[in-house]
């Protein structure tokens, strides 16, 4: 899927208005007159400065248990891409 970057001062006043509508952690569907989605706005909100610095402890935790684990189970690396491959 290819995205289509916009800088929000090319948009319309109206169409800013619109957006300026949905709320963090809130989102808005668009639905045709049948009652189907057709689109959806969600806001995008960037992690802080912390938030990112406790995600990525959270993952360097991560990383060592999955490394244990696989050093337990004798499995490498080469093991788990030759599996993936395999999953088409």
């Amino acid at each position: 899927m290819n995205m289509q970057r916009i800088a929000i001062s090319e948009l319309s006043e109206q169409v800013r208005l619109f957006l300026a509508q949905v709320r963090a952690g809130e989102g808005i569907v668009i639905e045709d007159e049948s009652g189907r989605s057709q689109y959806g706005i969600i806001p995008y909100s960037e992690a802080t400065t912390s938030e990112r610095a406790y995600a990525w402890k959270k993952l360097e935790v991560l990383q060592q248990k999955v490394g244990q684990a696989m050093t337990q189970a004798g499995v490498t690396e080469a093991d788990i891409e030759k599996a993936l491959l395999q999953v088409d």
